[in-house]
């Protein structure tokens, strides 16, 4: 009977002792888990934090490169000095040609800059509606009568000083309704960043930036072919990369100068379209849109084959845009406005 009871309580000592075991295993599994944890978190902070700074240095060296960009786009523009080189071709260097992308490599990374006239651009408050509609149909595509149809309406209704609508137009009274709401600005156009104010053109926010497209500044609402910003030239060529390559080989080839004749050969069946809205006078407009682009710690080395001679390709690492509209006055300038952006 004794031993029974001893026997018992051995079992129930070695029962509890198991338990105890079993217990202690748990607990360090736990703790070892949310030690894990913790530490996995204190990893993806750091990682975060090392993104975060480097990111903020790109920013900063990409910002003071397109700094470097802009001066050297001034420079030339106002001295017409020194060689630099430039992108995709080999040229006379004490050329400098309006609309042709040049680029620099620093020590921090690589620089791209160009200068163009606010006459190679649509005028918003000058250029002819036939202009527009054709620029319309190239974002919106040919078939969208409607949305082309809203956007021309609405841009009239924009300038005129009344609040008649027209069939598809927009007043006040229709901004006015808007969640975030505002006026018409009932007047001539001053910044052409109103574009994206007017009724219908939503659809192209994000596609393009409308300094790089519109101006106020034209004098004769045409457009000069020998000064295009990139974005234009993808415009007039309708996209296609072979015509704004040979674009760029006849500004080095015939120094700057092209003519209705090498237009036609560059843009070929879409010249008929634009021919009423080209000019080709030089040094007829002191107002200019001058860009610098800065991409950080791009190397010369490291740099892309062009797929096309002639055509510029940007590096994939992130690049800071700086662009600035200026009047040029005798040798100097007055800057009128200032943008940045990330790419």
């Amino acid at each position: 009977m004794l031993k029974a009871s001893c026997s018992r309580q051995a079992g129930i000592g070695l029962s509890l002792k198991t338990g105890q075991q079993g217990f202690a295993l748990v607990l360090v599994i736990i703790v070892i888990l949310l030690a894990s944890f913790l530490a996995s978190q204190l990893i993806m902070q750091v990682r975060t934090e090392l993104t975060v700074s480097h990111n903020i240095k790109s920013r900063v060296s990409g910002h003071f490169l397109a700094e470097a960009g802009l001066s050297l786009g001034l420079f030339r523009l106002l001295d017409r000095p020194l060689e630099t080189p430039a992108i995709g071709a080999e040229e006379d260097w004490e050329d400098f040609y309006e609309g042709y992308e040049y680029q620099a490599f620093l020590p921090k990374g690589k620089v791209t800059y160009y200068v163009s006239s606010e006459g190679g651009k649509i005028d918003l408050n000058r250029s002819p509606l036939g202009l527009l509609e054709l620029f319309l149909q190239y974002e919106l595509g040919e078939d969208n009568e409607e949305g082309i149809a809203t956007v021309i309406d609405s841009l009239q209704d924009w300038r005129d000083n009344d609040d008649l609508y027209r069939e598809k137009g927009a007043e006040s009274e229709y901004y006015g309704a808007l969640n975030d709401p505002y006026i018409a600005r009932n007047g001539k156009i001053e910044d052409p960043a109103d574009f994206f104010l007017i009724k219908g053109t939503r659809p192209m926010v994000g596609k393009f930036y409308a300094q790089e497209i519109f101006t106020v500044y034209s004098t004769d609402g045409k457009i000069n072919f020998n000064s295009l910003t990139p974005a234009m030239l993808d415009f007039l060529t309708g996209g296609e990369k072979e015509k704004a390559a040979l674009y760029h080989y006849a500004k080095v080839e015939f120094k700057g100068r092209l003519s209705a004749a090498i237009a036609s050969e560059i843009l070929g069946v879409r010249y008929e379209k634009f021919l009423p809205y080209l000019t080709y006078a030089t040094a007829n407009n002191p107002y200019y849109f001058v860009v610098g682009t800065g991409y950080a710690g791009v190397e010369q080395e490291a740099e892309p084959q062009n797929l096309v001679e002639g055509a510029p390709v940007a590096p994939k690492n992130p690049g800071t845009v700086d662009s600035m509209l200026i009047k040029k006055e005798g040798g100097g300038f007055t800057r009128l406005a200032w943008q940045e952006r990330f790419i």
